[in-house]
């Protein structure tokens, strides 16, 4: 790593060399995701609302900072039982473009990840890096870093927050449906520019054979 820190489907016309960076969601896109939300939430304390937003709205700064360990723990241990998703270690490292993790974990866990799994990642910037997704400033640091126009990159994901990070950076956005996020998907597929069954139809689209 170079970095401390049935829809609408592409035609095959289209010039997928044309992006110059990828950028890529971690859990449930690269791997399986197997972070357990509601024990996170009991732990924290937090009833509803998505987990980091409720922490970040802790006023007391040594409870915000305690959450957030606590968060982190979690992350940490996920990270080491991490398990691929099918097709994601050679869609990664088959890539002929600049291509990175943006995540809403810590970097550190992200980087378990990618030394256990063998992702061969130009950056990886997490939670500590930039305002998370939804904000668009993950994806605008990975541009400003490489020298790569928004028009020239694509950000792959399976959840909303990806879509709307990637569209409101200027990007081209990719949304891969899975079983778990297939019916959820329903609600904001329209933020997609691009659709894929799998990582293996994605790669097949950026030429990663």
């Amino acid at each position: 790593m170079n970095q401390e820190i049935l829809q609408k489907r592409p035609e095959s016309s289209e010039n997928s060399s044309k992006f110059e960076l990828v950028a890529f969601d971690l859990d449930g896109t690269l791997i399986e995701l197997n972070i357990p939300f509601d024990e996170i939430r009991k732990a924290l304390g937090i009833e509803r609302g998505f987990i980091l937003e409720s922490i970040m709205e802790e006023k007391d700064s040594q409870k915000r900072q305690e959450m957030l360990r606590i968060l982190e723990s979690y992350e940490l241990m996920c990270a080491m039982k991490a398990k691929p998703a099918y097709y994601a270690v050679e869609l990664v490292n088959g890539l002929n473009a600049v291509k990175g993790v943006i995540t809403r974990n810590s970097r550190r866990s992200a980087e378990i990840v990618a030394e256990r799994l063998g992702f061969d990642f130009d950056f990886i910037i997490g939670r500590e890096d930039a305002e998370p997704k939804p904000s668009p400033q993950p994806l605008i640091l990975a541009l400003k870093m490489f020298d790569v126009r928004p028009s020239r990159a694509l950000m792959v994901g399976d959840f909303l927050f990806d879509l709307l990070s990637g569209k409101a950076a200027g990007a081209k956005t990719a949304l891969i449906l899975t079983e778990r996020n297939r019916e959820m998907a329903k609600s904001f597929i329209q933020h997609a520019d691009y659709v894929f069954e799998s990582l293996k139809k994605l790669a097949d689209f950026l030429g990663v054979r």
